[in-house]
């Protein structure tokens, strides 16, 4: 497999972009991790792509600091895992008079309820029944089947894209049938790729719908691996391959600082998407490049806040012109409310008088 064929696993089209221009030379164990935390692509698929890193990339061992001892050949441990994804699709499939399906759309914001689906015997009769209900939902919404028995704690999901592809099955490793490093194999790697990010970028997730703590875009300071590259990166694993910088609430349009993860599903936030109170993180942005002096952003923090504030309390069409009026906060320019406003906010916080060095 090739570098070109590699790069199409990486989740961020921005680093995809940038491996391919600096022709990056990924080594065994990159390119197996890459195809398994691939968003977009289907288990066989990637059963598929692991057999050829399998035949056409080197052997050699592998370790982690969360391995009992080092695999002495990632070959043959890709080709356990791929085993390890066929066993748990036999278990799946398994009908037994105590086992039982049920299904459950899965939602762009992640949320989920197994509990209004009815028991099915079959999996056919379950999964014809999730094929219905997606057929009539937005293409971002996915499905799960999980199977299960009475009296069992335990359950095996299968997670299904919106064509009701497979993308993944999932098997708990307490099940006892399963290697439990084996599981968690590719989740206990720690990898840092070359990304194009440079500190004071904005960058999101495209992908994720979050809502709330850690969502939307992040003004970077910087990327956890650079960190412990210089730290022995004693403890490390996939969770570790973190963003740091800036999130922004919604509501309030305040910045706090917080890291997430994964990086490598990062990529650069549109421009034409800092409207409202993100602008905030454009300014933010500026002055962690040394765009712009501390001075300014605080100045344009405060009336950021201000505006946003005032559209906030005042939004369009919630009154008539004439009503405007006669309330005294519009006029026939539109002016009246701004020139207010601006007073206000230089009797707050005086506006700096216009430096060269202030862009």
């Amino acid at each position: 497999m090739n570098n070109q064929e590699i790069c199409r696993f990486v989740n961020s089209k921005d680093i995809k972009q940038h491996l391919l221009a600096t022709d990056y030379n990924f080594t065994t164990a990159e390119a197996a991790w890459l195809v398994y935390q691939c968003v977009d692509t289907t288990l066989s698929k990637k059963i598929e792509a692991w057999k050829d890193i399998i035949k056409t990339m080197p052997d050699g061992s592998i370790d982690s600091p969360h391995f009992d001892k080092p695999y002495e050949s990632i070959h043959k441990v890709i080709s356990d895992f791929i085993k390890l994804k066929q066993k748990a699709s036999d278990l799946f499939y398994i009908e037994r008079p105590t086992s039982f399906y049920q299904y459950t759309l899965v939602y762009n914001d992640g949320s989920k309820d197994y509990d209004d689906s009815m028991l099915y015997s079959s999996f056919e009769n379950c999964f014809k029944q999730l094929q219905k209900d997606l057929s009539q939902e937005d293409e971002d919404v996915t499905g799960e089947i999980r199977w299960a028995e009475i009296g069992c704690c335990y359950t095996i999901t299968t997670k299904y894209n919106h064509n009701c592809q497979i993308m993944d099955i999932i098997i708990p490793a307490d099940y006892g049938v399963l290697d439990w490093n084996l599981l968690d194999f590719f989740n206990d790697l720690w990898f840092h790729f070359p990304t194009p990010f440079k500190k004071g970028d904005i960058l999101y997730n495209p992908r994720s719908h979050r809502q709330g703590f850690c969502a939307g875009p992040i003004v970077m300071t910087g990327i956890t691996p650079l960190k412990y590259d210089e730290d022995g990166r004693s403890h490390t694993d996939s969770s570790d391959m973190n963003v740091w910088g800036y999130f922004q609430d919604e509501e309030t349009g305040t910045v706090y600082q917080e890291i997430t993860f994964n990086y490598m599903d990062y990529e650069y936030f549109p421009e034409e998407k800092l409207t409202g109170k993100k602008r905030i993180l454009k300014a933010l942005s500026n002055l962690l490049k040394d765009e712009i002096s501390l001075e300014l952003f605080i100045k344009a923090y405060h009336l950021i806040i201000l505006e946003e504030t005032r559209n906030d309390l005042m939004p369009r069409g919630w009154f008539t012109d004439e009503g405007m009026k006669l309330a005294g906060i519009w006029n026939e320019k539109d002016m009246g409310i701004i020139l207010i406003f601006l007073a206000v906010f230089e009797n707050i916080l005086p506006l700096p008088i216009c430096h060269m060095e202030d862009n």
